[in-house]
């Protein structure tokens, strides 16, 4: 484990120890696997305890027993759970229900400004989001093409 790899785990252990006493932690997220949802780099997301976890939530998740990732619960079982980042046209991960460490229920901006994951519409945009999945290479790359234009 590299330098930065060790302090990204001390970090995320950190807000999932945070988490499991009830705290609400701001945590700053990066890659691109949940655009066009969140914004890594540029957005962070508020973890709260993950209680109540369903299809179509965003999760910190410890994932395929060896990375930590924030994506979506695809499906869920009694002893499974199957993820996706908004971003991925086809890679999953996987993990049991004991490795979701935290419920995403906020994107914040880089203002401060929360934006609920849970409001309706944001909730029916998602659930499309995914129905998309065939066309969402494209989709993508026009959505990362916007953003590209948008910095000029």
């Amino acid at each position: 484990m590299n330098p930065s790899e060790k302090n990204d785990a001390l970090i995320i252990s950190e807000a999932v120890r945070l988490v499991n006493e009830g705290v609400e932690v701001i945590f700053p997220v990066k890659g691109r696997s949940m655009l066009p949802f969140i914004i890594g780099g540029v957005e962070s997301v508020l973890l709260t305890r993950p209680l109540d976890v369903k299809p179509f939530d965003v999760v910190l998740a410890y994932a395929d027993n060896c990375h930590y990732v924030v994506h979506r619960v695809l499906s869920m079982d009694e002893y499974r759970v199957v993820l996706m980042g908004d971003g991925n046209i086809a890679g999953r991960e996987y993990c049991k229900r004991e490795d979701i460490c935290a419920k995403v229920t906020h994107v914040v901006g880089k203002n401060g400004r929360k934006r609920s994951l849970d409001a309706p519409f944001r909730r029916f945009a998602q659930k499309m989001w995914f129905k998309l999945l065939p066309v969402r290479r494209y989709l993508l790359k026009f959505y990362k093409l916007y953003l590209l234009l948008k910095k000029f």
